[in-house]
């Protein structure tokens, strides 16, 4: 038969572990949404990065339409005022707006790449993000079935020596 102090010790020892698992359960669950929200979150910012992507090569699209535009103004005017546009003055004026035209287009293209490149770096973040709280969610769980049994084994050695030391056992 056992004392009341050996009786305590061994329920304060189930009762220990048996928190010790139930909070390994919450941090693994904790883990688990953190990677689900992670993994979202890589998903919009893949979506994001596609969206940049469009929208820039619109934008060019539309920065190449507006030069053209100019140009045809340009042309239109010069001719007619009755200038030749095959040499001197309007011909450079003509490449400078197709250079400069061309060069504002470029610069949106490189824009437009950075932007998606960084994005896309945020969901490879995300991705990386996800499996580590993925693998948290996992050691969570087996941490705290080790350290319940742990808990148990201990508990169990000093019940059993307090009881040999009673006479108990």
């Amino acid at each position: 038969m056992c004392d009341i102090t050996t009786a305590l010790m061994i329920g304060s020892t189930v009762m220990g572990g048996v928190g010790q698992i139930q909070a390994a359960k919450a941090d693994s669950a904790a883990a688990s949404y953190n990677s689900k929200v992670a993994t979202m979150n890589a998903t919009l910012a893949d979506r994001a990065a596609k969206d940049a992507l469009e929208r820039g090569q619109l934008e060019e699209q539309k920065k190449r339409a507006e030069t053209s535009q100019l140009m045809g103004q340009q042309r239109a005017n010069m001719a007619a005022n009755g200038v030749d546009l095959s040499f001197g003055s309007p011909l450079d004026l003509m490449v400078d707006t197709a250079k400069m035209g061309e060069l504002d287009a470029l610069t949106i293209r490189t824009n437009t790449n950075r932007e998606e490149r960084d994005i896309r770096q945020n969901a490879n973040n995300y991705r990386a993000e996800a499996a580590m709280s993925s693998s948290a969610s996992k050691s969570a769980l087996s941490g705290g079935y080790l350290a319940a049994a742990g808990t148990v084994l201990g508990g169990g050695a000093k019940s059993y020596a307090q009881g040999k030391t009673a006479g108990i056992w």
